[in-house]
């Protein structure tokens, strides 16, 4: 048993293109005055992410076609985030929706392939990191270097479930600690053998962040997750949470990879 800790850092400043994350983290944490600790978790939204490596794209500079503008009817949204949202996704699209086109792409299942319209300016969309571990090791290396501390990394971002109302934090990438747990051989209370089992850690963790982070105006871009005795690991045992199981494998992709293949004209 232990107790967990859920730390909102409030953001000393609206953060923009090409300022310096890990210095506005430490201002943040300065202000607040919280000092990391060894086997913190620290979840990032994916968006400051994004918008310090300039992935806000402007609707002027996107052409689109005639596939962005039929989607984007039946979405009842423009035809360029429609275009944006093709090119995430690699054409990989089921349908859409009022508000949303249902994709696949290398973060799996995503409305709008994880672009989104809010919280940039009118006629601008955000996409998602264009290397989200990339983006963790390297947030976890230099929080090593700067306050001496082993610190793992939550690269998140929301997401809807299906069949649910409403969204729920999930991991896009993570740094420094197992992000899976496989319980599998393992007994239940009645000693049954546990044999598909796994635990996504990050997930459950990004979610608990999002509780805090929130999804309009809290400015709260950073949450310490403290108290979780994870397991740290070396660079050799970092895995891409993206990878660990296949399209084919996966009880909601799998049934429809047919569909995606007739709409790709495959």
């Amino acid at each position: 048993m232990f107790n967990l800790e859920i730390i909102p850092i409030k953001s000393v400043k609206i953060i923009k293109e090409d300022d310096d994350l890990l210095f506005i983290l430490n201002q943040s944490l300065e202000n607040q005055k919280i000092t990391l600790m060894d086997d913190d978790i620290l979840v990032i939204a994916s968006k400051v992410i994004s918008v310090v490596e300039g992935r806000i794209i402007s609707y002027d500079t996107v052409k689109y076609g005639e596939l962005a503008e039929k989607l984007g009817c039946e979405a009842k949204i423009p035809p360029e985030f429609a275009q944006l949202i093709l090119n995430e996704s690699g054409g990989n699209y089921i349908g859409a929706v009022p508000g949303a086109i249902t994709t696949i792409n290398e973060y799996g299942l995503l409305a709008n392939a994880g672009a989104d319209q809010s919280n940039v300016g009118d006629n601008q969309a955000i996409l998602l990191p264009k290397d989200c571990k990339q983006s963790a090791k390297k947030i976890h290396e230099i929080i090593k270097e700067q306050h001496g501390k082993y610190v793992g990394i939550i690269v998140a971002d929301s997401r809807t479930m299906p069949l649910r109302l409403g969204t729920v934090g999930g991991a896009l990438a993570t740094y420094g600690f197992k992000a899976v747990l496989d319980v599998r051989g393992k007994k239940d209370l009645f000693g049954r053998i546990m044999h598909i089992t796994t635990r996504a850690i990050a997930d459950q963790l990004a979610t608990a962040a999002e509780l805090l982070m929130g999804e309009t105006d809290e400015q709260i871009p950073f949450v310490i997750i403290r108290g979780y005795f994870h397991m740290r690991i070396g660079e050799s045992e970092e895995e891409n949470l993206n990878t660990l199981i296949t399209p084919e494998q996966c009880m909601f992709i799998g049934p429809i990879l047919s569909c995606l293949e007739e709409k790709r004209g495959l």
